[in-house]
């Protein structure tokens, strides 16, 4: 007997149709995931995980973090990127080239904040950066409207 035959044979497949359907199911009779994953989406439907995820999300205390979240994300986000610090470098006549004119006169310290931030908007980190700052001072803000809420 030829090895890949005896390889077949080894694999018990009285009741497959093709060697494909039989590879299969043995690998869906043997899987921990896969069993696992099927006991779960018979227990667990899809319309059921729905409706109570959209009854959880109606509910006034996570509708009140949410808004406070997202209001507040989008503030910081655009007071930020409103500052003046583009990929150009400082735009003239924004809040960015009045404080440098101010504060700084011709000469810009390197190394300052406001270098800094002028430099990582030219190589296109700013934005990330305001992202993830602006998300965390939401998160903080939601999370205290949600544990303050009544």
């Amino acid at each position: 007997m030829a090895p890949f035959d005896l390889f077949v044979a080894s694999l018990n497949f009285t009741r497959a149709e093709s060697l494909s359907s039989g590879f299969h199911t043995l690998v869906v009779d043997r899987s921990l995931f896969l069993t696992w994953l099927q006991q779960v989406s018979e227990t667990w439907s899809w319309h059921d995980w729905t409706e109570k995820g959209l009854e959880w999300l109606s509910r006034p205390d996570i509708l009140a973090a949410i808004t406070a979240w997202w209001i507040t994300f989008t503030v910081l986000v655009t007071i930020l990127l409103c500052l003046g610090f583009g990929p150009i470098g400082v735009l003239p006549g924004s809040l960015a080239a009045a404080f440098q004119s101010w504060m700084y006169g011709g000469f810009t310290p390197a190394g300052g904040i406001f270098a800094t931030l002028t430099s990582m908007a030219m190589l296109g980190l700013l934005v990330p950066g305001v992202v993830i700052l602006a998300s965390l001072i939401a998160l903080a803000v939601a999370i205290t409207v949600w544990v303050n809420h009544e």
